[in-house]
């Protein structure tokens, strides 16, 4: 599987890299668009990836229908954003270890991210098209 950075105009991949929130949008069984606030990081592999819960709807989306897309604002300059439209995998993590991971990305407690009760799920966002506003080059 391709490192998403080497896929990322250099000019946009301070948004993959910076601990920033993206909207994430999924797909219902009616077709209907589902957008949520999400965390997000590139992992030692490359890969894009992120942590949801079991009793969410955008999993029960996903399981359902795995095509997604994850859409950056730059805080800085609400013109430059970065969209990736993904396939998501799925994969159960019943250490928490990707979750973990947010600590430390995100500067946050990690008391306050890990519930021990909680079916976490990791997400790899696996990269559909890239599309980097503005355009460079």
């Amino acid at each position: 599987m391709p490192d998403i950075l080497k896929e990322v105009p250099e000019s946009h991949r301070d948004l993959l890299l910076a601990p920033l929130t993206a909207t994430l949008t999924t797909i219902d069984v009616k077709g209907r668009p589902q957008s949520t606030a999400v965390w997000y990081f590139v992992d030692d592999d490359g890969q894009l990836k992120g942590s949801i819960t079991s009793d969410r709807q955008k999993y029960k989306n996903l399981r359902g229908n795995p095509h997604c897309d994850l859409f950056i604002i730059d805080p800085q300059n609400p013109f430059r954003t970065l969209e990736v439209r993904a396939e998501a995998d799925l994969t159960p993590d019943p250490d928490k270890a990707t979750v973990r991971k947010f600590a430390t990305v995100y500067n946050a407690d990690e008391s306050m991210l890990v519930r021990e009760e909680e079916d976490r799920i990791t997400v790899t966002y696996r990269l559909r098209r890239l599309v980097a506003s503005p355009s460079q080059g």
